[in-house]
């Protein structure tokens, strides 16, 4: 004898909304520009001309 199946609710999908990744992506832009600015800076006048905030950022950074 057949026996139906019984109904099951429909699953929620989820999804990233697609400003978060825009917003990661140009934060990323961001910070590898002060990285590219700090490092020309080296390159121009050598480490010890790097202010202590640059020498921070460039520290976390490279973590």
């Amino acid at each position: 004898m057949f026996t139906p199946k019984k109904k099951t609710p429909f699953k929620k999908v989820h999804r990233n909304p697609v400003k978060s990744t825009t917003f990661t992506n140009q934060s990323k832009d961001i910070n590898q520009k002060k990285i590219d600015d700090i490092l020309d800076k080296i390159g121009q006048s050598g480490y010890d001309s790097l202010s202590k905030e640059e020498k921070e950022f460039l520290f976390k950074a490279g973590k």
